[in-house]
């Protein structure tokens, strides 16, 4: 939350104030009093003019929080000789890369692609048409023969068309005894996600991977289905979200348990806007908690309707692991603070995130521990890049890992007795030197990530929706949003197509899949049993 703008100075106060000194002849009194408004106005000004450059840069800067090398090497450049030193640690082994960029970095991650134009996929249906020489062209103009075909010169081009509707008729055959005109029976008919209900698997799937994975509102996807002649109401849709939502729930509970009890929980939230007749402004902040097990294995999100520090605990009270991570939310002090708390792991991209913004509101000094920073990051991408397991992790982050951070620590610490509590610089030093405990934990827990960067690249969905249908309409319906985002996020961490994940898995839970067997059907091990299956 932003912190409340400076209260205005009493002008009518202070020139009462200075005309009694002047009057009394206490020019020196009178000076002092002058002096300390206008630091006060400047000091004001300062923090006014950084919320400012702050909010034009969150509009308009690149999202990214990458610094460029030259960038840095500039702004070490300003500092003198022996501040920008600080920055220079042999930790990081010769072959590693020279410059890495932050884990949440999509362009550190993600593979370079190929240029130019790419091979159409296999998996196309072709319609091949044979186009003929025309009839006046298939005489030979010196010996007037006709032509005789040699061959053909393909060329290729992408089509489209949308979407299909389509309906199964499903006629259920009746057989009856002749002979005795008694018995009839009725072949039983394939289960319905819905009974008496018209939408089908496939359906479902549509609308839910629509909006929650593509985050197209329900208006815009009736709008679309208009465009195929068929007419259904965005409160149609809706009714059929809630009911997938009520399908998957034993699904998400699941994913629940499954994730806490997780060696590692990674967490945290982003705001959702709900709908509330009670509020003032008839919209309240509601909370989606996004919470991760062991980097990727499983996880499972929670709607909270405010930010009360008693939700999250709530949900951490079951936690079966012994790391949680977060980024140093106050809200949870109290769940860590009581006996037999798991670890509290930190978030290395939190602490570094405010260094960069004081870093852009024009503070070379932020480049030491930027430059810092980069080396850790350094070493965490050079053990990605060796695939090392945890004890040639552990092993590696001690030997390099751990010097850089005893000199990060020494640079914060040098840097809190010079700059401004208040200042860009100064709310960076502070976080970091608050959070110090908590951002060290990956040093001795290998299977502990240094940065809590996974959690929020799925909370980008949840950011994008934000923008495209603006809010829940209800606690419930942000609840339901929790269930089915549950799905696309693991869906998303085991790599599945949510569409296809949703068509196949609905149907079997209609078909009265066994409860007992339901963590069959989350994503990683229902895509570990396709290819056994489909043999």
């Amino acid at each position: 939350m932003p912190s409340p703008l400076p209260p205005p100075p009493d002008l009518a106060g202070f020139r009462t104030q200075l005309g009694q000194l002047l009057a009394a002849g206490d020019h020196a009194a009178l000076v002092g009093a002058v002096l300390t408004l206008v630091e006060q106005m400047a000091q004001a000004n300062h923090q006014l003019a950084g919320r400012l450059q702050a909010a034009l840069r969150l509009l308009y800067r690149k999202k990214s929080e990458r610094v460029s090398p030259e960038q840095l090497a500039l702004c070490l450049a300003q500092l003198p000789r022996a501040e920008a030193a600080q920055a220079e640690v042999a930790a990081a082994p010769p072959d590693d890369p020279a410059a890495a960029a932050p884990p949440d970095d999509p362009a550190a991650a993600a593979p370079r692609r190929p240029r130019g134009k790419q091979p159409f996929p296999a998996h196309l249906r072709r319609e091949v048409t044979l186009v003929p020489v025309p009839a006046a062209q298939r005489q030979c103009g010196v010996c007037g023969s006709e032509k005789t075909p040699m061959g053909y010169e393909t060329q290729l081009v992408w089509e489209f068309q949308p979407a299909e509707f389509f309906l199964v008729e499903e006629r259920r055959e009746t057989r009856a005894c002749r002979a005795c005109q008694g018995e009839v029976v009725t072949a039983p008919g394939s289960p319905k996600p819905q009974e008496g209900g018209r939408p089908g698997p496939g359906l479902l799937a549509q609308i839910v991977t629509a909006k929650f994975r593509d985050a197209i509102p329900l208006y815009r996807q009736s709008q679309s289905y208009a465009r195929s002649g068929i007419t259904l109401a965005p409160a149609t849709l809706g009714d059929w979200v809630t009911l997938a939502a009520e399908i998957m729930e034993p699904l998400y509970q699941q994913a629940r348990d499954d994730t806490l009890g997780c060696y590692l929980v990674s967490t945290d939230d982003t705001g959702l806007p709900v709908l509330d007749r009670d509020h003032p402004r008839g919209v309240k902040r509601g909370h989606l908690w996004t919470y991760i097990g062991d980097q990727g294995a499983v996880a499972f999100c929670e709607y909270t309707p405010d930010w009360k520090g008693e939700h999250p605990q709530a949900v951490l009270a079951a936690f079966r692991g012994q790391v949680a991570q977060g980024d140093g939310y106050a809200g949870l002090d109290a769940y860590f603070a009581r006996p037999g708390a798991p670890v509290r792991a930190g978030c290395m991209d939190h602490a570094r995130r405010r260094f960069v913004l004081a870093l852009e509101a024009r503070d070379a000094r932020a480049a030491v521990p930027l430059a810092l920073f980069k080396q850790l990051y350094a070493v965490e991408r050079a053990a990605r890049e060796a695939g090392d397991e945890p004890d040639a992790l552990r092993a590696r982050r001690q030997q390099h890992s751990r010097p850089l951070v005893e000199r990060l620590q020494q640079v914060i610490a040098g840097l809190a007795a010079q700059v401004p509590p208040k200042s860009p610089l100064g709310k960076a030093v502070t976080y970091a030197i608050n959070q110090w405990p908590t951002l060290t934990v990956f040093l001795d827990h290998p299977r502990v990530p240094i940065a809590n960067a996974h959690v929020e690249r799925q909370q980008r969905r949840t950011a994008l929706g934000r923008k495209n249908y603006l809010f829940a309409g209800s606690d419930a319906g942000a609840r339901r949003l929790a269930v089915l985002m549950t799905v696309v996020v693991n869906c998303e961490l085991a790599g599945v197509s949510t569409f296809a994940y949703l068509r196949d898995v609905i149907g079997r839970i209609a078909g009265g899949w066994p409860h007992k067997r339901r963590a069959e059907l989350l994503p990683r091990p229902w895509l570990a049993n396709q290819p056994r299956e489909q043999q």
